[in-house]
């Protein structure tokens, strides 16, 4: 059995199942702060085939959305101003809701013309949020059901129902190399994909994965039969040298 160690930038329940740096063959990278950027997350996302909102600088989605409104130019002012929202990442590699604003189109043109958003989709005819999060975690995926009440992030407020809808051994051919990862989507015209990411927690998902043990297994059977690596994008390296090596 290959010895797996986590370098990660937060806990989850089931950390201890792994080995210590200095006792393991292979280090893990599961950090937040390291994935990619949201603007590399959008262009991953489109490879895959997958569809997602309006994206680029505040400037070029408002030009995108004028070009999908045949209005004067008075009513779209009132539009952007009123009715139509971006979602303006303040940082891009920031993910558990930090880093970004909900903010009137023309208010964010006027403010963060240059920063990088998505254009916000309303997914209830309420003030409540939903999205769907696909969860990989080596052979097995999930899909979640995330309700947030009275937010328009669905699965970072104060008041927040997950659901997991179904297990099974199913996953994405991505080709890529993450162990684990996590891939969310918001209903609208169809179904968008909106946020990827390779260090997704665990706690209150629902999901059947109770034994710390059955995630280790997972992510070391992954391991051993670990697809070609997509360059650049490793979460996997070298682990540190043992201590009677550093003590040598």
């Amino acid at each position: 059995m290959t010895r797996i160690a986590i370098d990660s930038d937060y806990l989850d329940f089931y950390d201890h199942a792994f080995y210590s740096p200095y006792n393991a063959d292979i280090v893990w990278e599961r950090r937040c702060s390291r994935g990619m950027s949201k603007r590399k997350q959008f262009a991953f996302l489109e490879q895959q085939g997958l569809k997602t909102p309006n994206h680029g600088t505040v400037a070029e989605v408002y030009q995108k959305i004028r070009k999908d409104y045949s209005l004067s130019k008075g009513l779209f002012h009132k539009f952007t101003r009123d009715l139509a929202s971006v979602v303006v990442y303040l940082d891009e590699y920031a993910h558990r809701g930090l880093g970004k604003l909900r903010v009137p189109l023309q208010l964010a043109l006027d403010q963060y013309p240059n920063k990088y958003c998505s254009e916000f989709i309303q997914t209830t005819p309420s003030c409540d949020s939903v999205s769907y999060r696909y969860l990989q975690v080596g052979k097995k995926s999930f899909w979640l059901r995330y309700t947030g009440h009275d937010s328009w992030m669905s699965n970072y407020a104060e008041d927040v129902e997950v659901e997991c809808l179904c297990a099974n051994e199913d996953k994405f051919k991505f080709g890529v190399d993450y162990p684990v990862f996590a891939i969310d989507f918001i209903p609208g015209r169809a179904l968008y994909a909106i946020d990827f990411n390779t260090a997704p927690g665990f706690k209150e998902t629902g999901i059947p994965l109770k034994d710390p043990h059955e995630i280790y297994d997972l992510v070391e059977e992954w391991y051993r039969e670990r697809p070609v690596a997509t360059p650049g994008i490793s979460t996997l390296r070298p682990a540190l040298p043992k201590k009677e090596e550093v003590n040598a």
